[in-house]
């Protein structure tokens, strides 16, 4: 069965850890989109390591992890990800990356932090070249990981780019890029991933006719995707189950399941509507519980109650069949917990989820209190042995969303989680 996790909220929902435990029995896990500014975090035999550009499935020995033409690549910062590997011996049988993958150059970094600097509103970018790397695969002027093989290609594509790119950045700054900076780097990068390089668009459909299994996993969430996010607070690309097909050259037929990733809360990193969000006191110990800093830049990340209107929303889109459920140890020490359960909009109550930011500016949020568990629930296995306040809780989403919670996440670590 071929299974795509994706994340049902802005992102950081714990996929790094549910692909992890997903993975083991899979034969390939393929990345299908995003670039270096998401981060998957994975807690492997006591060490933590944050992935930015690897599959989450690498540390299984016996899964292939593809990076697919979907994903908007920077050279440097995946040879760096894979040498900070070694250890855990990341080999090329190990790790394909699509040669068709477009490049993130010098001038995408510099041309986000000028264009984020220019906004009339601000996005909360990383600034790290992934939105207009993606506007130069749609302009079709994009650079390819294939490009980086062969010097006089390489440069005969990058030349008119860097120059017109400069003249661009030059009416916002004094700042220029000069290709000879870094052609060398990126020259050297492509000779080392080489050897991890091949079409992916026939190895992914060869392996799907050999009836491997495949796990297909997305950056970011559902409500950070370029079509159904909240626009212009989005992403560049699609983490919705759309951006499988696009990013990796399989058709459909080859998607069985989907599970979709959700925190017992909801976070969200940099600018945009956040209907249930918690500030003062409230938002600061739930955040510090759950750590709620950004794996790729630190960012302390806005947090809220879970928001069952969006998260209804998300499993409409994608046609989730399943949830995995993550960090419900989080709210072990609540007095009282919330979810969200409705909008009230000009006086309306409704279960509506609108992305238009200026719809989601104006509602209010309705919710539902539950009592607090105040139990430590880390080392609960089995759903019948959690505390009972804690089930209901669950079964309350569960029936709110019309589809199971299938696994449930109550730590960090990998055996940390309940199979239903």
């Amino acid at each position: 069965m071929n299974l795509l996790v994706i994340g049902l909220q802005w992102g950081d929902e714990g996929k790094g850890k549910a692909i992890d435990f997903l993975s083991k029995g899979y034969d390939v896990v393929v990345r299908y989109q995003g670039g270096h500014n998401a981060g998957h975090t994975i807690y492997h035999n006591g060490d933590k390591l944050v992935l930015h550009l690897l599959p989450s499935g690498v540390f299984n020995e016996n899964t292939v992890s593809v990076i697919g033409n979907g994903v908007v690549v920077n050279p440097l910062q995946l040879v760096e990800e894979i040498k900070n590997l070694n250890a855990y011996d990341i080999s090329p049988e190990k790790l394909i990356v699509s040669k068709n993958s477009p490049l993130i150059l010098p001038f995408h970094q510099k041309l986000d932090i000028v264009f984020e600097s220019s906004r009339y509103i601000k996005i909360g970018t990383t600034k790290r070249g992934i939105g207009p790397a993606y506007e130069d695969l749609s302009g079709r002027r994009a650079v390819f990981v294939k490009d980086l093989f062969d010097k006089d290609i390489f440069y005969t594509k990058v030349k008119p780019l860097n120059d017109y790119y400069n003249k661009l950045i030059g009416l916002y700054s004094n700042d220029s890029i000069n290709l000879d900076d870094y052609m060398d780097d990126y020259l050297k990068a492509g000779e080392f991933l080489k050897q991890y390089s091949k079409d992916t668009i026939y190895y992914l459909n060869n392996e799907y006719k050999k009836e491997k299994k495949i796990l297909f996993e997305g950056a970011q969430g559902i409500l950070l995707d370029i079509n159904f996010g909240t626009y212009p607070f989005v992403t560049s690309s699609n983490p919705s189950v759309g951006g499988v097909m696009t990013g990796t050259g399989l058709s459909y037929k080859a998607l069985n399941k989907i599970i979709g990733i959700s925190k017992s809360y909801t976070t969200r990193v940099g600018e945009g509507p956040f209907p249930s969000e918690l500030k003062e006191k409230q938002g600061e110990f739930l955040r510090a519980e759950g750590n709620e800093y950004g794996a790729t830049t630190g960012r302390p990340r806005r947090v809220g109650w879970l928001d069952l209107v969006a998260l209804k929303y998300s499993i409409m889109i994608n046609g989730v069949d399943s949830i995995f459920l993550t960090k419900l140890d989080v709210l072990d020490k609540f007095e009282e917990i919330e979810i969200v359960t409705a909008y009230e909009y000009e006086g309306e109550e409704m279960d509506y989820f609108d992305n238009s930011i200026d719809f989601l500016n104006k509602v209010n949020v309705k919710t539902r209190k539950f009592k607090g568990w105040k139990k430590d629930i880390s080392n609960v296995r089995e759903f019948s042995k959690l505390p009972q306040e804690a089930k209901d809780y669950i079964n309350c989403v569960q029936d709110y969303i019309e589809i199971p919670i299938e696994i449930i996440s109550v730590g960090k670590n990998r055996h940390q989680t309940i199979v239903r």
